[in-house]
């Protein structure tokens, strides 16, 4: 019996071996390894943009998979590892070796992403202003005054802003006395003064751009283009000698663009000091008399306005200049606009919101 169990062991053993020859995977089989399926990312993650299909963002190397099983051939060598190498997940290629894993990661291409600047905030705000000027209104025939007219014109105004654009309106009038002469149907001349001889009333609108370079801490330049519409009305009289004058109405309209400079306002606290000023040109006028019923165009001339006030929160005062000249026009049925001048000079105070 001992014999026999003697002889039968080493059979056993050379079975065994055997079948452990036979159940040895061949080369190339995965059965002993599954790469690991593709990482999906849980809701909410932050995923990066490839530059040619979207893929989950990584920030380190998936673990390890689980180690090849522990097995040894009858020399103690290591049985051959199935060798897998390709591209998977995210980038990054694995290279699998006889009983190693080596990992390399290629870096992740993502797409540059514009961000775009933050918007500017446009400035919006609106002005109300009351103006009382002193008003001069002068012709000349020969180098000498043929009319002067001079008194109070009053001006209300309203001006609004938004961004680099300004737009402004206003409704002007007033009563001015009037120096001149009176001429009969037979030619006769007799000088004509009258206290109350000449109504005002007109409109005004402008249009501006205002341009502020960075470089520039404390002015802004500005261009624009405006447009006055007036009449100007004669009053029946009568001269000292007490022959009557009749009266008439001229209706006048201007174009000017200019351009000008002025100071920022600052957002230091307390009260600031401002100017502005500006210069341009009236190169389109039309002017037509009743009494004439012609219709003259006096030629171009210059005009200039400036402005030096102190300006407190939202309220300001200041002093006003404005002129406007005009040239001689050409003669129409036997009568002409002479060389004109208008000036102004005032106070106005302003609420801005």
């Amino acid at each position: 019996m001992s014999r026999i169990h003697a002889t039968a062991w080493p059979l056993v053993f050379t079975v065994l071996a055997f079948f452990a020859v036979l159940d040895r995977p061949a080369a190339g089989d995965d059965a002993y390894y599954t790469p690991p399926p593709a990482a999906i990312p849980a809701p909410g993650t932050t995923v990066l943009a490839p530059s040619l299909q979207a893929q989950p963002q990584t920030t380190s190397p998936e673990p390890l998979p689980s180690p090849v099983p522990s097995l040894t051939l009858s020399d103690g060598s290591w049985p051959p590892v199935a060798r897998n190498s390709g591209a998977v997940n995210s980038g990054t290629a694995r290279t699998y070796e006889a009983g190693r894993q080596n990992w390399t990661t290629e870096p992740e291409r993502t797409a540059a992403v514009t961000v775009a600047p933050a918007p500017v905030e446009r400035l919006i705000e609106s002005t109300w202003y009351f103006r009382q000027d002193a008003y001069y209104w002068n012709e000349r025939v020969g180098g000498e005054d043929f009319v002067k007219e001079s008194g109070p014109l009053s001006t209300l105004g309203y001006m609004h802003r938004s961004g680099v654009e300004r737009i402004r309106f206003e409704l002007f009038g007033g009563t001015m006395s009037y120096d001149g002469g009176a001429q009969d149907g037979y030619g006769n001349y007799e000088p004509y003064h009258d206290s109350f001889g000449t109504d005002y009333l007109g409109f005004r609108g402008e249009y501006e751009l205002l341009v502020e370079p960075d470089s520039w801490n404390c002015l802004r330049a500005f261009v624009g283009i405006g447009t006055r519409f007036w009449l100007r009305n004669l009053n029946d009289s009568f001269t000292p000698s007490g022959s009557p004058v009749w009266g008439y109405q001229e209706s006048w309209w201007t174009v000017y663009p200019y351009v000008g400079l002025e100071t920022k306002e600052s957002k230091e606290p307390g009260p600031q000091l401002f100017f502005s000023a500006r210069v341009g040109a009236t190169p389109l006028t039309y002017q037509y008399a009743t009494y004439f019923e012609t219709v003259v165009y006096p030629k171009c001339g210059v005009t200039g306005q400036a402005e030096l006030g102190v300006r407190c929160k939202n309220y300001s005062i200041s002093a006003f200049l404005e002129g406007m000249t005009w040239g001689k026009s050409a003669m129409v049925r036997d009568t002409y606009q002479p060389e004109s001048r208008m000036l102004t000079i005032g106070g106005k105070v302003a609420y801005t919101f």
